[in-house]
């Protein structure tokens, strides 16, 4: 036994974790697909994961009074609530709700204007789409369905081709954690911001009933109750306000509209001052520091565009083509990164190559130091050991290497691409586990277009860039919700409460599969019935367009593009150089990687309320009268779930809808 001291993940919580994942993709399908409402997976703390843990809580409470065994441990809850996560990261509004339209796009949309057909059909794999316009008619007008021979048939290959890639690339994601895991945690002991809520929350439920710890937490605070209750109600206005416009409300939001120039520049991405209670309350619990560097660097974009448009650099040379420069300012912090855990990559390889190839040493036989102690396995005690973990990401690679190969694509290429992809998933990752920003928005700032500005269109070849154009789902929107932050946030839980971390990669596998093939069957289904085109698909096209103009007009080597990815990349390490340097510096890369577009809009301010009251609270009470009202600002949290969710799940039911702008 891998993990004798540590309690295993039971065969309950796995099965309910299961039957939660298909119902969870159809709520955030019809949230954000069909209503493009709520934004249920555009922030790091999934919403409505959240809500599913508080009923879960409940329900364990009312089975603690009939019979306490039958109530769910703080394992059990913690271990749905990462299969959730991990589920409902690709039913998103970033993965496969992009991947499933993507099949048939590049065919459904093509026409003897556009020229689709000789650009790129002999480029696109037929085992990975679906040209059939026969099959497609009812997926994008609708007033059909699913449940066709002919319809299924077509589907089914490429679907579970699909969701079989979709396993590969997050299980080579978990094996990564795997190594990253103890340099975080256990040796730079980074804070892991959005995984505390959740964890407080079911020790909280899991101690309920013991009278030496129930008066310490927060669900029995009146300050919780004071901000659930303000969140509920403000919440609830806005809600039935929207469903009737005879209802009070109070604004939460107010968007600007500017005709004037130069400030018309902030009208791409928007410019909103808002008042979200879950921002407030989340933005309390990120370190202030880059609460500020978020509210600020989201205003000092803003102040770019304005000089780009005053000078009239923005529409010479796109000042300050915001996209490019966060490509530069997230390699920046991807070799910080790989810097900082210089050491602990040393002991991995030497744990991997040294304890066993070379030595002929098992690495689970401690091998003796210089005062001739033993010293204790570096992998000791993690959820695979890393060499098996190391063996899992070159399995990986490989894996997803022969796809793209069969695909049609370079080698070259597809070391390249991945590559890049998988230092960005790094990237984002780190960002989470230190600091735990509220939303990592990084729009167009992926390997594709990092590839493109650095290779050019001409060199990369027309084949490369059609078959890139299929994992459009995995690097285009902005990386919102991402899987690989989740699965290394369930880690740090596993490890935090003492349950075996060996089985949560096993169930967090699981749920991969389940929730991608859930999430895919679900697209289908709604698709078929209301269409695509009724529904969301402003994206529909993006793809095969972007490639189309990239087929009409080849392009060599974007200098331009070059010099701000460049720049990006200085300027971010200037201010890591600073924050090494000075202990005190206020402004952190990430607060501008993560602020430069739409999401923020709808967070800065929120931020800016919560930095402002933390900074106060620290000024005057110091640390003690922080986490005296940390309780309130979960209850903002809280409150505002729970209304959220309610009234949500009463739309699907009674057929009504209200859209959350916060999300």
């Amino acid at each position: 036994m891998r993990h004798p001291s540590k309690s295993p993940v039971t065969l309950r919580a796995t099965l309910i974790g299961i039957l939660l994942i298909p119902f969870n993709s159809y709520w955030i399908l019809h949230l954000s697909y069909i209503w493009d409402s709520n934004r249920p997976t555009s922030l790091a703390l999934l919403f409505n994961v959240l809500f599913t843990l508080l009923v879960l809580i409940g329900f364990s409470s009312i089975l603690r009074r009939i019979r306490p065994t039958l109530a769910f441990t703080q394992a059990e809850l913690l271990t749905i609530y990462a299969m959730l996560c991990q589920a409902s990261v690709f039913a998103g509004r970033d993965m496969l709700q992009v991947l499933v339209p993507l099949m048939g796009n590049g065919f459904w949309y093509a026409t003897t204007e556009n020229e689709w057909a000789q650009l790129f059909h002999q480029h696109l794999p037929e085992w990975l789409v679906v040209g059939k316009q026969e099959v497609l008619r009812g997926f994008y007008e609708g007033e059909s369905t699913f449940y066709l021979q002919a319809h299924i048939s077509a589907w089914l290959l490429p679907t579970l081709i699909w969701v079989g890639f979709c396993l590969v690339i997050g299980v080579t994601m978990l094996c990564l954690n795997v190594l990253l895991r103890k340099q975080w945690q256990e040796h730079e002991r980074l804070t892991y911001p959005i995984a505390q809520l959740p964890y407080e929350i079911t020790r909280a439920a899991s101690n309920i009933g013991n009278l030496k710890t129930a008066p310490h937490l927060f669900f029995n605070r009146r300050m919780m109750a004071v901000g659930l209750s303000i969140a509920a109600v403000l919440n609830l206005l806005y809600s039935l306000h929207q469903i009737d416009p005879v209802f009070p409300t109070i604004p939460l939001y107010h968007s600007f509209r500017i005709a004037e120039k130069p400030w018309s520049a902030m009208n791409n991405p928007g410019f909103r001052i808002s008042f979200f209670p879950f921002a407030v309350g989340v933005g309390f619990l990120i370190p202030l520091d880059l609460g500020f560097s978020c509210w600020f660097f989201h205003l000092f974009w803003h102040f770019e565009r304005i000089i780009g448009e005053s000078f009239g650099w923005r529409g010479a040379i796109g000042f300050p083509k915001e996209m490019a420069q966060i490509r530069g300012v997230w390699l920046a912090l991807f070799l910080w990164t790989l810097w900082m855990g210089r050491a602990h990559v040393r002991v991995v390889l030497q744990t991997v190559f040294v304890g066993g190839f070379c030595l002929g040493v098992s690495p689970r036989a401690p091998r003796p130091n210089g005062h001739g102690n033993p010293p204790a396995t570096n992998d000791e005690g993690e959820a695979l050991r890393y060499r098996t973990a190391s063996i899992g990401v070159l399995v990986g690679f490989i894996l997803i290497l022969a796809f793209c190969l069969k695909a049609g694509m370079s080698l070259w290429f597809a070391i390249l691409f991945f590559v890049l992809y998988f230092a960005m998933s790094v990237t984002i990752t780190r960002i989470r586990a230190e600091l735990g920003p509220p939303a990592h928005d990084l729009y167009n700032a992926g390997p594709d277009l990092l590839l493109t500005d650095a290779l050019g269109t001409r060199r990369i070849g027309n084949r490369n860039l059609s078959v890139m154009s299929l994992f459009f789902w995995l690097n285009h929107l902005s990386y919102r919700a991402h899987p690989m932050p989740h699965q290394l946030e369930g880690l740090k839980l596993a490890h935090q409460t003492r349950f075996n971390p060996t089985h949560l990669l096993c169930v967090l596998a699981i749920a991969i599969f389940v929730g991608a093939l859930s999430a895919a069957w679900g697209h289908l289904h709604l698709s078929y019935e209301v269409g695509l085109e009724q529904a969301r698909s402003w994206y529909a096209r993006a793809a095969f367009n972007r490639l189309a103009g990239w087929l009409y007009n080849p392009s060599e080597t974007s200098i331009a593009g070059m010099l701000y990815t460049a720049g990006g990349f200085v300027f971010a390490t200037g201010l890591l150089l600073l924050r090494w340097r000075f202990i005190q510096w206020p402004l952190h890369p990430v607060g501008y990687v993560v602020s430069s577009w739409w999401t923020f809009t709808g967070l800065w301010f929120p931020l800016l309320i919560s930095w402002t009251v933390k900074r106060i609270l620290l000024s005057t009470g110091g640390v003690r009268l922080y986490r005296r009202s940390i309780p309130f600002f979960i209850g903002l949290v809280i409150g505002d779930v729970i209304v959220a969710s309610i009234i949500s799940i009463l739309g699907l039911i009674f057929d009504f809808r209200v859209v959350y702008l916060s999300w």
